[in-house]
């Protein structure tokens, strides 16, 4: 039995592939950052991987209970097949796996090879050798779409100006807000841009190009698409211009942009 061979049977092909694009960027990095210290890499990545995928895993909103048994079952499998594991996720996963089984949800093969699978997912995992592959960053977002993005239980807006590349990265820009809840475009209208502080105390226009920006909809639920074909941007008229276009950034990278941005 190979990792591939059980995530086939979670017949969960998107929600497995985005799980696994954000595990091969997140691995890569850490692997580059933290070298040869294993336990570090893990500590480094399952924060930034959780902060997005707990939007459905605590999801105070309606998200099936088999979507959400399937997105931990394909995280401990994942987290595995990079050569880590998280005890907490583990344990999850094998509840899931009853869970699904109760349930009726997958396949009779699944429902046979369940033990294997169990003792599998236990099994220490073997660490990689080389930094895994990235994939080529590409979005089914387009300009003029306004997104909320999701930061634990606080909720975040921005404008997406354009798509950067060939249907590469979306090039976004804040609003200036922080909401409870998914926003609607008319809380929206109100608000200016957000723009961010620098090292000389200067609010600056900022735009970021987010590669992995990927899914409409987005499987984790961290993003949400509030509006398409949105003509009015926010005003940034208030904010001092840049030197520069956008800054280069990532969904994990974002997590802190907005972190930065909006402290109090």
């Amino acid at each position: 039995m190979t990792h591939q061979q059980i995530l086939d049977k979670l017949a969960a092909g998107k929600l497995v592939q985005s799980i696994d694009e954000d595990l091969s960027k997140l691995v890569s990095d850490a692997m580059n950052i933290q070298k040869n210290d294993h336990p570090g890499q893990l500590a480094y990545f399952l924060p930034k991987l959780m902060l997005r995928w707990n939007c459905v895993l605590l999801a105070d909103r309606e998200i099936s209970m088999n979507y959400r048994h399937k997105t931990v079952l394909a995280l401990a499998i994942l987290l595995h097949k990079y050569g880590f594991a998280d005890q907490s996720i583990t344990d999850k996963a094998i509840l899931a796996i009853d869970a699904l089984n109760a349930g009726v949800v997958l396949s009779d093969d699944f429902y046979r090879k369940s033990n294997d699978i169990k003792a599998f997912i236990q099994a220490v995992p073997v660490p990689l050798k080389k930094r895994p592959s990235v994939a080529e960053s590409m979005t089914f977002y387009r300009g003029e779409d306004v997104i909320s993005i999701q930061m634990e239980q606080k909720y975040y807006a921005a404008y997406i100006h354009y798509i950067q590349g060939v249907n590469e990265s979306p090039v976004l820009e804040f609003y200036d807000g922080e909401f409870d809840q998914v926003p609607s475009l008319s809380e929206l209208e109100k608000l200016p841009a957000r723009g961010a502080v620098f090292n000389d105390g200067i609010a600056r226009i900022s735009l970021y190009a987010v590669n992995g920006l990927k899914f409409l909809p987005d499987l984790a639920g961290q993003i949400q698409l509030i509006s398409a074909c949105v003509k009015q941007k926010p005003a940034n008229e208030h904010l001092e211009k840049p030197d520069w276009l956008y800054t280069l950034s990532n969904l994990f990278d974002m997590q802190r942009t907005i972190k930065s941005m909006f402290e109090k």
